[in-house]
This record gives C-alpha cells, structure tokens and sequence, in this order.
C-alpha cells in the first residue's frame, strides 16, 4: 500500500511540475513560484486569474481587493488568491 502511495504522489508531482505546452518565460516563472509555495490549482485558472490580478494591481487596487476580485472571478483556486496575485507582481506586472 505504501508503494502505491508513493508511486501515486511521484506521478502527481511529475505533472504537477511538467511545464505547460508553449508556456511563455513569464508563465514558467510564475507557474514555479506558485509549485515552490504548493499551490496546486489549474494551470489554465491561474495564468487567468494572475493576468486579472495584475490588471487590478496596474489600476491601483489594494492587495485586498486584488484578492477579492480575483477570489470572485475565480472561485475554483479555493483560497489561493493571495499566491496567485504575489505571483502575478513577480511574474506579469510591469515594473
């Protein structure tokens, strides 16, 4: 059982951590920031969710309402928002 168990988690984590088909620099970088703090959500959702958060970050949203908005656009990264959104500022906002 343990074997299996472990088997299991290895192949999770070898997708988990494959990198996405024609993924962009930017999408690598944030995609790794998000494996290095174990967010596991889609990879589609997230790239998503973190081009909404920058666009609010750019307007000069709060980091609060940042989450907030990108939690009610996306209800399926279930509490990530704040990971996705310091991913986002790493990863897709201008500086």
């Amino acid at each position: 059982m343990h074997v299996k168990t472990t088997l299991v988690a290895a192949v999770v984590a070898g997708i988990w951590l494959a990198p996405t088909a024609h993924a962009d620099p930017q999408d690598q970088a944030f995609l790794s920031f998000l494996a290095g703090h174990n967010v596991a959500v889609d990879t589609n959702t997230a790239i998503n969710a973190a081009h909404i958060a920058c666009a609010q970050i750019v307007d000069g949203e709060s980091p609060s309402m940042v989450d907030a908005i990108v939690a009610r656009q996306f209800p399926t990264i279930g509490g990530d928002e704040s990971w996705i959104a310091a991913a986002a500022r790493k990863a897709y906002c201008p500086t």
